[in-house]
């Protein structure tokens, strides 16, 4: 398993492209209803953004961003959270984990139904068909998980144990999952770096001032789950390999173990606690069980099988099921609220009941009385009844006073009132409580959006501001349709397409291509360079550069391809070298001052010998020394603070880096520290300003080089 090509693998548009689909064809469900819009927003140009942000990667400038965190109720007051990150950070994790998942196949797949069973993926080699799912259809899988169950209790395996692992994802350790990568598996470091920069950003939460950190991989993508059950694989190997006699298998961490006495299976359960360990994770204690199988069928719960032909007949029905099959389902369905029936809140069966029922005031009157006990069901609940009874008002006051509930645990309910029901009463007080709070719970205002364009306040939709890129995505699409001047609208888009978001930019030209090509042939006339990077790419196929970007980006110079562009730097073996300079100084600023001032004034040499060359000065003479040269004070008078801060620069250069292992004195040179090389860039960037203000094409030299 060579590691030779992994890289290059990763950056090819056709990974990005399968990347793509693999998040299109995905399960539909709430995360992926959060991103479905930005399939749209980034697919449009599916092309050319995908050439740019290759180029970004390339370049080093890709950064990954923080995730939005959404918390989803679970029993006993818990919550479990799902890591939303934005798009560009999706994209790449999934083609990331597209090329890690190719590499290791051979590795992984003789395992496959033996002993692994869930998240069992296709290569970037399957059928067309096939590829563009990265995972197979896990109804299969779970069946053969079942079967291969049912065949080692038949060979005498009677004792099952069952092992938990607490808050899994959570607790996976980015150090650990890079050794494994990297050590284990002879993943391309450069592949890992991108991975683990991208996973630490996902543990912080924009929304709020949380740390990051070094554990936990975001819930909610489906690399997700393949790096999950990659952390686990070690875990597998190191089971099977013990000499005990058991029969082990896993479906994602739902991890089962055969044995034939009691004592094996203690020995087992002894041994996966300290590799668990091992990995940094924390069994649950209270979960993990050992029991004597008496009833195989019971165990495996055959009749939940019978959840696939309701299922047909309700596809089949477009909608509804059978007199007959509802009375059978509601019959079970309201067992699981008999403290004495065996299917007591049986979550699976409640929650596909809801999705399946056909109108039943019944089944309406039992939601409505049990609903604390339901809250973790909650989006199943109003999903049955927005579909059956949206229009009733008892339905309609019971969400009102949960809208109202000044004791309400969970936020994640209220959002969930306004993504089924936004046509509900606009209720000022629950206006004021959930939009102008500024709590971590931004799901509420996302879906509150849209109740408030069904009750007509538009003025607060367009005064509504966030650095939530969501919210802001979410609020724009109903600005838009709001808007009716046909000006305005020009204004509302092309401020959208000047955004420093790429995806905002985007949105606006999702929102109405018309008007993107109006001012794309507008763009063409004017050459202006006031609009996204990814916009102006689409517009004009202009590719990063990395001086542009940074002086722009992290030093707030406006212009400063009016003097670092390939007119005046004509000359690509020197401009490479401009570049690789620059490269150097900036992504070493703060990790070694010293490599990072020689690369700064290696640098600033070439750019002074460039500024010397366009304003054709008399006594400037490239033979000599920089240091003569600037000494020589021949810029002085067209850039007085350039010529003060690289003589500065040139100085400390000289006296505190590797340079020299002097100083003027004769003493041995302390380097430079963090803090003394901050002041130097701080005098650069005024020295780089100065100098792309500057109007060179005054100067005969330049307009020939034009």
């Amino acid at each position: 398993m060579s590691s030779g090509n992994q890289f290059e693998d990763f950056l090819t548009p056709e990974n990005f492209h399968l990347a793509f689909s693999r998040l299109q064809t995905a399960s539909r469900n709430l995360y992926k209803e959060l991103y479905y819009e930005d399939l749209k927003i980034f697919g449009l140009f599916l092309d050319q953004n995908i050439e740019f942000i290759l180029d970004e990667i390339k370049q080093g400038i890709f950064k990954s961003e923080s995730s939005y965190k959404i918390f989803i109720p679970k029993k006993n007051n818990l919550v479990r959270p799902l890591s939303l990150l934005k798009f560009k950070d999706l994209l790449v994790y999934q083609a990331i984990t597209n090329t890690i998942a190719d590499y290791l196949y051979d590795e992984i797949t003789p395992y496959y139904n033996h002993i692994i069973f869930g998240n069992v993926y296709n290569t970037s080699k399957e059928s067309e068909k096939n590829r563009i799912f990265f995972f197979k259809p896990w109804k299969q899988q779970w069946k053969k998980f079942e079967e291969k169950s049912k065949k080692y209790y038949e060979s005498g395996y009677r004792f099952l144990s069952e092992f938990d692992i607490a808050s899994f994802f959570d607790t996976i350790d980015h150090y650990i999952l890079q050794q494994i990568l990297e050590k284990n598996y002879k993943i391309d470091q450069r592949l890992s770096k991108i991975l683990l920069d991208l996973l630490e950003a996902g543990t912080s939460d924009f929304s709020s001032n949380t740390f990051r950190s070094k554990h936990g991989i975001p819930q909610g993508p489906i690399a997700s789950s393949f790096l999950a059950d990659l952390y686990l694989f070690y875990l597998d190997e190191q089971i099977t390999s013990r000499k005990l006699d058991i029969q082990y298998i896993r479906y994602v961490d739902d991890i089962r173990i055969f044995s034939k006495d009691k004592f094996t299976a203690q020995q087992a359960i002894c041994y996966l606690d300290l590799i668990a360990r091992d990995l940094g994770l924390i069994p649950q204690a209270s979960k993990i069980l050992i029991s004597e199988i008496n009833n195989v069928d019971s165990l495996l719960k055959k009749q939940k099988n019978k959840f696939s032909l309701i299922a047909k007949e309700y596809k089949k029905k477009e909608g509804s099921l059978k007199a007959k099959t509802h009375r059978k389902l509601k019959d079970r369905f309201l067992s699981c609220f008999d403290e004495n029936s065996e299917e007591y809140l049986d979550k699976t069966l409640i929650r596909f009941s809801l999705y399946k029922l056909n109108k039943d005031e019944e089944i309406k009157s039992v939601i409505l009385k049990k609903c604390k006990d339901l809250y973790i069901h909650f989006e199943a609940i109003l999903f049955y009844l927005q579909k059956h009874f949206s229009e009733d008002k008892e339905v309609k006051t019971w969400l009102i006073n949960i809208l109202k509930n000044k004791n309400l645990l969970f936020h994640h309910i209220v959002a969930l009132i306004f993504k089924f029901f936004p046509e509900l009463e606009f209720i000022e007080d629950v206006y004021i409580k959930y939009m102008l709070n500024q709590d971590r719970h931004w799901l509420v205002k996302y879906f509150m959006i849209h109740w408030l364009y069904k009750n007509n306040k538009f003025e607060i939709i367009f005064n509504f501001k966030s650095d939530n890129y969501f919210l802001n995505r979410e609020a724009n699409s109903f600005k838009y349709k709001i808007i009716k001047d046909k000006t305005y609208k020009k204004q509302f888009i092309s401020s959208l397409l000047e955004d420093k978001d790429c995806l905002i930019a985007l949105q606006g030209i999702k929102l109405n291509p018309f008007i993107f090509r109006f001012i794309a042939d507008e763009y063409n006339q004017i050459n202006t360079s006031k609009y996204n990077r990814y916009v102006s790419h689409i517009i004009s196929g202009d590719k990063i550069d990395y001086i542009q970007y940074t002086l722009k980006e992290e030093f707030s110079i406006l212009a400063p391809d009016s003097f670092f562009n390939n007119k005046i730097w004509n000359d690509i073996h020197i401009y490479k070298e401009l570049m690789l300079s620059f490269r150097l100084f900036f992504q070493n600023r703060t990790i070694d001052p010293s490599k990072s001032l020689l690369s700064l004034n290696g640098f600033n040499n070439l750019v002074f010998d460039k500024i010397c060359e366009m304003l054709e000065i008399a006594n400037f003479c490239k033979d000599k020394e920089y240091g003569v040269n600037l000494n020589s004070g021949c810029i002085q008078d067209c850039f007085p603070l350039t010529n003060r801060f690289f003589s500065e620069i040139n100085k400390q250069r000289n006296e505190k880096t590797d340079a020299h292992p002097y100083n003027k004195s004769g003493n041995i040179r302390d380097r430079i520290n963090g803090y003394e090389m901050e002041k130097l860039i701080s005098k650069q960037k005024k020295a780089l300003k100065e100098i792309c203000e500057f109007n060179f094409i005054k100067y005969p030299s330049i307009e020939l080089k034009g």
